[in-house]
């Protein structure tokens, strides 16, 4: 839903209500594009923050209870407005015509301790928003968030404020039926009525304009040249009790889910089973909060999995080179064998031969070695079995290098599924905590004498079809946690076959000693979880090992999530399977 005029129309019944006489105590600015303002509001001196952005795709105000980070030097304009704003109150918040435009008034003291107004003016129109000063008493702008100059208008300090140009469109709050009927047949063949509200009045989204529509009980794909004056009759009548409904602060404004997850919003409760009693606000605040959320989570994943990606490249590459380095160790084995042969047949050979051939006893054929022509045939053995002692401790370190290699692999794969299934902003915190600890991230430094307090995930918790509690850690000191404190040792212990995922905990009772008395579906359904919880995600078939947890053991020095387990049994679980994922619980 776009922040069309409907929703500002909301929004402005209830800042008014809220923000009036309301004294300005400080103004941020924690993005390029956004202002937070906080004030007290009249009366109660409650604390209160407004939020003004001029983003290119999510330009809103709204007033906010989620603080951002702001930067340690304001920018210029935050400066600007603090000059001039400060310590002022709030005179009245009003939509200017149904537009995508508000006009805030401020009364503040200048220069000379007299109260004097200024207008922010707050402009919503896509990547031409702005937030713009100006000085009610000349028309002249003081300065804006963007500053530009075109043909249409000029945005710069000084100069007279102008109006975004007009689109043509109706004022809604003073057209009337007959107008509206007019300007809708006029509108040309291809045009339909879920449309000619968005075409006809201004500040009408296109998705408002197809909801309404449909909420009117019309259909939104019949073409405006076959309405006749029942369908014009019925929209224009509907929309203006949308519109008094907006006025009365009766529109019930509702967030949509779609698939469990937030995709919308909207300042009409249409279609919605039930409704949070949420104001316009509330509902802009949390979807922008959320989505705001969902991409500083994706910058965040996006960067941590580059560094992993980066650390796996590097350690791919020393397994190549260290297997390429084992595979030469190995072929000098023969010159043990070599050493042995020269030895025994020493009595054959001269001094100055450049090779010999003698009969190779191991393989009961003839073989040919080379020698080195300055040394006695005794020299020359002596020099094979150097040659093989130097390869047998380079073997013997190597194959310690390849096995730290492949644990530290095996790690970085785990932390990277851990971070793609990661569902919040705590954590990846933990998770970049985790790979600070293990020193593949410096720790940003921390002052002395404070201690931050953090906030913590717990593991993912559900109820199987036959009451079992199931237990899932979200990254590798949670599964640390998990099954090495949090669990009894009687407990089923979950994990993808050699593939990385989390640990699965599958609480049992305590008159539960065989794995035999652990229901069928139950066992189906914690497998289920723990190969949906794995880098096999989206595969059909994934194996999944399971044992009593007494069995599973963590190695000394071990990394965090990795362990050893005996005793165990294993199935295949479909993570896709759709009676795992309707028959659990999530609580």
């Amino acid at each position: 839903m776009p922040f069309d005029g409907l929703t500002i129309r909301a929004v402005t019944a209830e800042l008014n209500q809220a923000l009036v006489n309301a004294r300005i105590d400080k103004i941020f600015q924690p993005e390029r594009n956004e202002l937070a303002i906080s004030m007290r509001q009249a009366g109660t001196g409650n604390q209160c923050r407004l939020l003004i952005s001029a983003d290119a795709k999510w330009s809103r105000i709204h007033l906010e209870d989620n603080k951002k980070v702001n930067p340690a030097n304001p920018p210029s304009f935050c400066m600007l407005l603090r000059k001039y704003l400060e310590g002022g109150k709030i005179k009245n918040v009003r939509q200017i015509d149904f537009e995508r435009i508000i006009h805030i008034t401020i009364e503040a003291l200048d220069d000379f301790r007299e109260w004097k107004e200024k207008i922010l003016i707050c402009e919503f129109m896509g990547r031409h928003s702005n937030i713009i000063l100006v000085n009610p008493e000349n028309d002249l702008i003081i300065d804006a968030i963007h500053r530009y100059s075109s043909e249409v208008r000029e945005v710069m300090p000084g100069k007279p404020y102008v109006k975004p140009p007009e689109q043509g469109k109706l004022n809604p709050l003073i057209t009337t039926q007959e107008e509206f009927s007019s300007r809708v047949w006029n509108l040309g063949k291809n045009s339909l009525l879920g449309s000619a509200l968005f075409q006809v009045f201004s500040g009408v989204s296109p998705a408002a304009s197809k909801e309404i529509s449909l909420a009117a009980g019309l259909d939104p794909l019949l073409p405006v040249e076959e309405c006749g004056i029942y369908e014009l009759d019925s929209l224009f009548s509907f929309f203006n009790k949308c519109l008094k409904e907006l006025d009365a602060g009766l529109s019930e404004p509702t967030l949509i889910y779609r698939n469990g997850s937030l995709s919308d919003y909207f300042p009409f409760n249409f279609h919605a089973k039930h409704n949070e009693d949420l104001s316009m606000n509330q509902v802009c605040s949390y979807f922008y909060f959320s989505k705001w959320q969902a991409l500083q989570m994706d910058s965040i994943r996006s960067k941590y999995q580059r560094l992993i990606k980066d650390f796996l490249d590097k350690a791919n590459k020393k397994r190549f080179h260290q297997e390429g380095d084992l595979q030469n160790a190995y072929k000098n084995e023969k010159y043990k064998i070599w050493g042995e042969l020269l030895t025994s047949y020493a009595h054959t050979i001269s001094k100055g031969d450049t090779q010999a051939t003698v009969h190779n006893y191991y393989t009961d054929s003839p073989e040919t070695i080379e020698l080195d022509a300055r040394f006695l045939p005794i020299q020359n053995a002596q020099r094979y079995f150097h040659i093989y002692n130097k390869s047998r401790r380079a073997i013997l370190i190597l194959e310690k290098l390849l096995e730290q290699n492949a644990a530290e692999i095996e790690y970085l794969e785990s932390v990277s599924v851990s971070l793609s299934q990661a569902e919040s902003l705590t954590e990846i915190a933990e998770i970049a905590d985790e790979l600070a600890k293990e020193g593949y991230i410096k720790r940003k430094g921390q002052k002395a004498g404070k201690k931050i307090e953090k906030e913590h995930s717990l593991p993912r918790r559900y109820l199987s079809s036959d009451g079992f509690e199931m237990l899932v850690g979200r990254n590798n000191r949670q599964n640390d946690m998990l099954t090495l404190k949090l669990s009894d040792r009687n407990d089923l212990w979950l994990h993808t076959k050699n593939i990385p995922g989390a640990h699965v905990i599958l609480r049992l009772d305590k008159n539960i000693r065989s794995i035999d008395q652990v229901p069928e579906k139950t066992l189906e359904e914690a497998a289920a979880l723990a190969a949906y919880f794995s880098k096999a995600r989206q595969s059909d078939k994934v194996p999944v090992d399971y044992t009593f947890r007494y069995n599973v053991k963590k190695p000394g020095g071990a990394k965090p999530g990795m362990v050893i387990y005996d005793n165990y049994w294993t199935v295949m679980a479909d993570p896709q399977s759709q009676s795992f994922l309707g028959g659990i619980l999530n609580v």
